[in-house]
């Protein structure tokens, strides 16, 4: 009886050991039809197709190995359906419904699920307040506006802490680390350097950690005193078109788009600033992120905007100059080095004046 017992804890613990030797994805999705199941990871910034397998009647499985926790995502072929979750060495079970989706894994998923939690509960907040403003502002309530709008920022302060807690409690964890990373392109430097500086040394090493350190370093680069990233885009001629072989005294790049109001209002004091200081030095190079290129040339021609002009389709410039908002401008001297950043109005216009004012 002993050696049976025996002989059942070595089995069990072997199951154990091999359980834990991969992973196994397993569940339910409601509303797909049957057929191909994607495993993808763009932790590196690029998709990466890690394993397929087939859904039947909602359900699936994928197995494998990872060396390492990752970000990862489970969708359709045609994206219809996206879940994204942490995954390890472990079993992994979903079921996805119409309303939510519920996700068990690891420990790093359970951490993650933690910072998930948080955004959830601010979207559900964000929606009440938007229903209250909405009815304050067909009252015109404007205390009731003011009341609405203070108690929101001070929800937001709110779930801010409780997420900055959650980092410093999680702080040498993989999910800490994608946290910050998922968020870091959405932050200027000072802010960014905050979260990141939360990280323990082991989080700061993994490929997120060292994807958010990289983008402190760009944001550095880009700091005022720097030299500007130089750049090649498509120019409404369909030439090449590139910041540093444009000679001029004083070159301003301006960041925007033609479905903008802000940014086709922002063109005609572009276009009064390129008037006046053009014969002085001053270069404008605009540079849009379309999708449609009709609706690009037809601004400009409708703008009268007659300085140079390039089309950075992938967004690959406005990522490199961490554009977060349109319209952005970017100020440089005639080697390319940074004077200010984000000037509009008569701050832009006194900023140009000033450094091409006659001797």
């Amino acid at each position: 009886m002993k050696k049976s017992l025996l002989l059942l804890f070595l089995l069990i613990g072997t199951l154990g050991l091999q359980a834990q030797d991969g992973y196994r994805i397993s569940g339910k999705i409601d509303g797909v039809a049957d057929g191909e199941l994607l495993l993808m990871s763009d932790e590196t910034g690029r998709p990466e197709q890690m394993a397929t397998t087939r859904i039947t009647n909602g359900a699936f499985m994928f197995t494998g190995k990872v060396d390492a926790p990752v970000a990862v995502y489970i969708t359709t072929p045609d994206q219809k359906v996206v879940i994204p979750f942490i995954l390890e060495n472990t079993a992994v079970m979903l079921n996805v419904g119409d309303i939510r989706a519920l996700v068990k894994g690891g420990e790093q998923q359970d951490i993650f699920a933690r910072f998930n939690r948080l955004t959830v509960d601010l979207l559900h907040l964000q929606n009440q307040f938007q229903q209250a403003y909405l009815q304050a502002e067909q009252a015109r309530d404007k205390k009731k506006l003011q009341e609405l709008t203070k108690q929101f920022e001070e929800a937001v302060t709110l779930v801010q802490q409780k997420e900055k807690e959650l980092l410093q409690q999680h702080a040498d964890s993989y999910a800490a680390a994608y946290v910050v990373a998922a968020g870091a392109r959405s932050l200027e430097l000072e802010p960014l350097k905050a979260r990141y500086n939360l990280l323990g040394e082991t989080a700061k090493q993994t490929v997120p950690g060292r994807f958010v350190a990289s983008q402190i370093e760009e944001l550095e680069q880009l700091s005022v005193g720097n030299e500007a990233p130089d750049f090649t885009v498509v120019s409404q001629t369909g030439d090449s078109l590139s910041l540093y072989p444009i000679k001029s005294k004083l070159k301003l790049l301006v960041f925007w788009d033609s479905n903008n109001p802000k940014c086709r209002e922002d063109n005609v004091t572009f276009l009064d600033i390129y008037q006046k200081y053009h014969l002085r030095g001053l270069e404008i190079v605009s540079i849009s992120r379309e999708e449609n290129r009709q609706a690009w040339l037809k601004a400009i021609n409708q703008d009268g905007m007659f300085w140079k002009q390039g089309l950075d389709a992938n967004s690959t410039v406005f990522n490199r100059y961490h554009v977060l908002s349109i319209p952005y401008t970017v100020l440089l001297d005639e080697e390319n080095k940074i004077i200010a950043k984000n000037l509009q109005g008569v701050d832009l216009r006194k900023k140009v004046a000033e450094l091409l004012k006659r001797k």
